[in-house]
Protein backbone atom coordinates (compact mmCIF):
# COMPACT_ATOMS: atom_id res chain seq x y z
CA UNK A 1 0.00 0.00 0.00
CA UNK A 2 1.39 3.38 -0.95
CA UNK A 3 -0.57 5.63 1.38
CA UNK A 4 0.36 5.88 5.05
CA UNK A 5 -2.39 6.83 7.46
CA UNK A 6 -5.18 6.90 4.89
CA UNK A 7 -8.61 7.36 6.38
CA UNK A 8 -7.33 8.74 9.71
CA UNK A 9 -8.91 12.17 9.21
CA UNK A 10 -12.48 12.82 10.34
CA UNK A 11 -14.25 14.57 7.43
CA UNK A 12 -16.53 16.64 9.66
CA UNK A 13 -13.64 17.94 11.75
CA UNK A 14 -11.55 18.41 8.60
CA UNK A 15 -14.19 20.60 6.95
CA UNK A 16 -15.02 22.41 10.20
CA UNK A 17 -11.43 23.64 10.48
CA UNK A 18 -11.75 25.38 7.11
CA UNK A 19 -14.69 27.36 8.51
CA UNK A 20 -12.58 28.88 11.29
CA UNK A 21 -10.92 32.28 10.65
CA UNK A 22 -7.43 30.80 10.43
CA UNK A 23 -8.72 27.89 8.32
CA UNK A 24 -10.37 30.23 5.83
CA UNK A 25 -7.22 32.35 5.54
CA UNK A 26 -4.98 29.31 5.10
CA UNK A 27 -7.29 27.84 2.48
CA UNK A 28 -7.39 31.14 0.61
CA UNK A 29 -3.61 31.48 0.55
CA UNK A 30 -3.06 27.90 -0.57
CA UNK A 31 -5.65 28.20 -3.33
CA UNK A 32 -4.07 31.43 -4.54
CA UNK A 33 -0.69 29.69 -4.76
CA UNK A 34 -2.16 26.78 -6.73
CA UNK A 35 -4.21 29.03 -9.02
CA UNK A 36 -1.10 31.04 -9.89
CA UNK A 37 0.37 27.87 -11.45
CA UNK A 38 -2.75 26.65 -13.26
CA UNK A 39 -2.81 26.59 -17.06
CA UNK A 40 -5.92 27.56 -18.99
CA UNK A 41 -8.67 24.95 -18.55
CA UNK A 42 -8.38 22.25 -21.18
CA UNK A 43 -9.45 18.67 -20.61
CA UNK A 44 -9.35 16.54 -17.50
CA UNK A 45 -7.83 17.51 -14.14
CA UNK A 46 -6.98 14.87 -11.55
CA UNK A 47 -6.92 15.87 -7.88
CA UNK A 48 -4.95 13.29 -5.90
CA UNK A 49 -5.50 12.78 -2.18
CA UNK A 50 -8.61 14.88 -2.73
CA UNK A 51 -10.03 14.50 0.81
CA UNK A 52 -13.44 16.23 0.88
CA UNK A 53 -12.99 17.82 -2.57
CA UNK A 54 -11.49 21.19 -1.69
CA UNK A 55 -9.57 21.43 -4.97
CA UNK A 56 -11.65 19.21 -7.25
CA UNK A 57 -14.70 21.45 -6.83
CA UNK A 58 -12.62 24.59 -7.40
CA UNK A 59 -11.13 23.14 -10.58
CA UNK A 60 -14.57 22.23 -11.89
CA UNK A 61 -15.84 25.75 -11.26
CA UNK A 62 -12.85 27.04 -13.23
CA UNK A 63 -13.73 25.02 -16.31
CA UNK A 64 -11.93 21.71 -15.80
CA UNK A 65 -13.40 18.22 -15.94
CA UNK A 66 -12.23 17.26 -12.46
CA UNK A 67 -11.75 13.80 -10.97
CA UNK A 68 -10.90 13.45 -7.28
CA UNK A 69 -9.09 10.37 -6.02
CA UNK A 70 -8.63 9.31 -2.40
CA UNK A 71 -8.27 6.06 -0.47
CA UNK A 72 -10.56 7.02 2.42
CA UNK A 73 -14.24 6.12 1.80
CA UNK A 74 -15.47 8.60 4.43
CA UNK A 75 -13.65 11.46 2.74
CA UNK A 76 -15.00 10.49 -0.67
CA UNK A 77 -18.53 10.27 0.73
CA UNK A 78 -18.19 13.81 2.09
CA UNK A 79 -16.79 14.99 -1.24
CA UNK A 80 -19.74 13.55 -3.14
CA UNK A 81 -22.20 15.22 -0.76
CA UNK A 82 -20.53 18.58 -1.25
CA UNK A 83 -20.45 18.13 -5.02
CA UNK A 84 -24.16 17.26 -5.07
CA UNK A 85 -25.02 20.27 -2.91
CA UNK A 86 -23.17 22.56 -5.32
CA UNK A 87 -24.46 20.72 -8.41
CA UNK A 88 -20.88 20.16 -9.44
CA UNK A 89 -19.85 17.75 -12.18
CA UNK A 90 -16.74 16.73 -10.24
CA UNK A 91 -16.39 12.96 -10.10
CA UNK A 92 -14.82 10.98 -7.25
CA UNK A 93 -13.07 7.61 -7.35
CA UNK A 94 -11.48 5.44 -4.67
CA UNK A 95 -7.89 4.79 -5.59
CA UNK A 96 -4.26 4.59 -4.56
CA UNK A 97 -1.93 7.29 -5.86
CA UNK A 98 0.65 4.57 -6.43
CA UNK A 99 -1.64 2.58 -8.73
CA UNK A 100 -4.03 5.02 -10.33
CA UNK A 101 -7.17 3.65 -12.01
CA UNK A 102 -6.58 6.07 -14.91
CA UNK A 103 -5.46 5.28 -18.42
CA UNK A 104 -2.07 6.40 -19.69
CA UNK A 105 -1.60 9.94 -21.05
CA UNK A 106 -5.24 10.94 -20.46
CA UNK A 107 -4.83 13.79 -17.96
CA UNK A 108 -3.99 17.44 -18.68
CA UNK A 109 -3.52 18.56 -15.07
CA UNK A 110 -2.71 16.81 -11.79
CA UNK A 111 -2.97 18.56 -8.42
CA UNK A 112 -1.36 16.82 -5.46
CA UNK A 113 -1.75 19.15 -2.46
CA UNK A 114 -0.30 17.96 0.85
CA UNK A 115 -0.63 14.33 -0.14
CA UNK A 116 2.95 13.15 -0.56
CA UNK A 117 3.37 13.43 3.21
CA UNK A 118 1.19 10.32 3.44
CA UNK A 119 2.95 8.33 0.73
CA UNK A 120 5.28 5.56 1.87
CA UNK A 121 6.70 5.50 -1.66
CA UNK A 122 6.56 9.01 -3.16
CA UNK A 123 8.54 7.96 -6.24
CA UNK A 124 5.92 5.33 -7.07
CA UNK A 125 3.16 7.93 -6.83
CA UNK A 126 5.09 10.45 -8.94
CA UNK A 127 5.73 7.83 -11.60
CA UNK A 128 1.98 7.26 -11.75
CA UNK A 129 1.48 11.02 -12.13
CA UNK A 130 3.91 11.00 -15.05
CA UNK A 131 2.18 7.98 -16.60
CA UNK A 132 -1.29 9.52 -16.65
CA UNK A 133 -0.21 13.00 -17.77
CA UNK A 134 -0.35 13.98 -21.41
CA UNK A 135 3.15 13.78 -22.93
CA UNK A 136 2.72 17.27 -24.39
CA UNK A 137 1.37 20.03 -22.18
CA UNK A 138 0.64 17.92 -19.12
CA UNK A 139 1.19 19.76 -15.82
CA UNK A 140 1.47 18.51 -12.24
CA UNK A 141 1.16 20.89 -9.27
CA UNK A 142 2.64 19.31 -6.14
CA UNK A 143 2.46 21.06 -2.76
CA UNK A 144 4.37 19.98 0.34
CA UNK A 145 4.93 21.06 3.92
CA UNK A 146 8.46 22.33 4.53
CA UNK A 147 9.99 19.88 7.03
CA UNK A 148 11.95 22.60 8.85
CA UNK A 149 9.10 25.11 8.94
CA UNK A 150 7.18 26.28 12.00
CA UNK A 151 3.92 24.71 10.77
CA UNK A 152 5.56 21.30 10.44
CA UNK A 153 7.20 21.62 13.84
CA UNK A 154 3.77 22.40 15.30
CA UNK A 155 2.25 19.33 13.63
CA UNK A 156 5.09 17.14 14.93
CA UNK A 157 4.46 18.37 18.47
CA UNK A 158 0.67 18.14 18.28
CA UNK A 159 0.65 14.56 17.00
CA UNK A 160 2.63 13.50 20.07
CA UNK A 161 -0.03 14.90 22.36
CA UNK A 162 -3.32 14.11 20.61
CA UNK A 163 -4.53 11.70 17.97
CA UNK A 164 -4.10 13.30 14.58
CA UNK A 165 -4.37 12.44 10.91
CA UNK A 166 -0.78 13.64 10.70
CA UNK A 167 0.48 11.01 13.16
CA UNK A 168 2.12 8.90 10.45
CA UNK A 169 2.97 11.73 8.05
CA UNK A 170 6.49 11.91 6.65
CA UNK A 171 7.87 15.40 6.04
CA UNK A 172 10.34 15.32 3.17
CA UNK A 173 12.45 18.19 1.88
CA UNK A 174 11.87 19.98 -1.38
CA UNK A 175 15.20 18.59 -2.63
CA UNK A 176 14.06 15.04 -1.90
CA UNK A 177 10.72 15.52 -3.66
CA UNK A 178 12.33 17.28 -6.59
CA UNK A 179 14.82 14.43 -7.02
CA UNK A 180 11.98 11.89 -6.93
CA UNK A 181 10.00 13.94 -9.45
CA UNK A 182 12.94 14.18 -11.85
CA UNK A 183 13.55 10.44 -11.48
CA UNK A 184 9.91 9.95 -12.45
CA UNK A 185 10.33 12.24 -15.46
CA UNK A 186 8.74 15.41 -14.06
CA UNK A 187 10.59 18.73 -14.28
CA UNK A 188 10.18 21.89 -12.24
CA UNK A 189 8.81 24.84 -14.24
CA UNK A 190 7.34 27.12 -11.56
CA UNK A 191 7.17 27.66 -7.79
CA UNK A 192 5.05 29.48 -5.26
CA UNK A 193 5.25 29.90 -1.48
CA UNK A 194 2.38 30.31 0.95
CA UNK A 195 1.47 30.14 4.65
CA UNK A 196 4.33 31.27 6.87
CA UNK A 197 2.42 31.35 10.15
CA UNK A 198 1.15 28.64 12.49
CA UNK A 199 -2.54 28.49 13.55
CA UNK A 200 -2.14 30.52 16.74
CA UNK A 201 -5.10 32.03 18.61
CA UNK A 202 -5.77 35.70 18.09
CA UNK A 203 -7.06 38.01 15.37
CA UNK A 204 -6.60 36.97 11.76
CA UNK A 205 -5.23 40.47 11.07
CA UNK A 206 -2.07 39.42 12.90
CA UNK A 207 -1.69 36.34 10.68
CA UNK A 208 -2.27 38.41 7.55
CA UNK A 209 0.44 40.84 8.66
CA UNK A 210 2.79 37.95 9.39
CA UNK A 211 2.14 36.44 5.96
CA UNK A 212 2.77 39.71 4.12
CA UNK A 213 5.92 40.45 6.12
CA UNK A 214 7.39 36.97 5.74
CA UNK A 215 6.78 37.04 1.98
CA UNK A 216 8.98 40.13 1.73
CA UNK A 217 11.96 38.38 3.28
CA UNK A 218 11.93 35.01 1.59
CA UNK A 219 13.62 34.07 -1.65
CA UNK A 220 12.27 30.51 -1.61
CA UNK A 221 9.16 30.69 -3.82
CA UNK A 222 8.03 27.12 -3.27
CA UNK A 223 4.39 26.41 -2.42
CA UNK A 224 4.36 24.81 0.99
CA UNK A 225 3.29 25.54 4.56
CA UNK A 226 6.31 26.77 6.48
Amino acid sequence: MTTAGAGSFDPAAYDAWFQTPVGRLTDQLEHEAVRALLPEPSGVALDLSCSTSNYALDLTERGWQAIGIDLAPVMLAAARRKAAARRSSAYFVAGDAGALPIREHSIRLVTFVLGLEFMAEPLRALREVRRVLRPAGGIAIVAILAPSGAWTRWRRLKRRLVDSGWRRARFRSEATIRHAAETAGLWLTGRRAAVYYVPTPGPVRWLEWWEQTAALFTDEPVFHNS
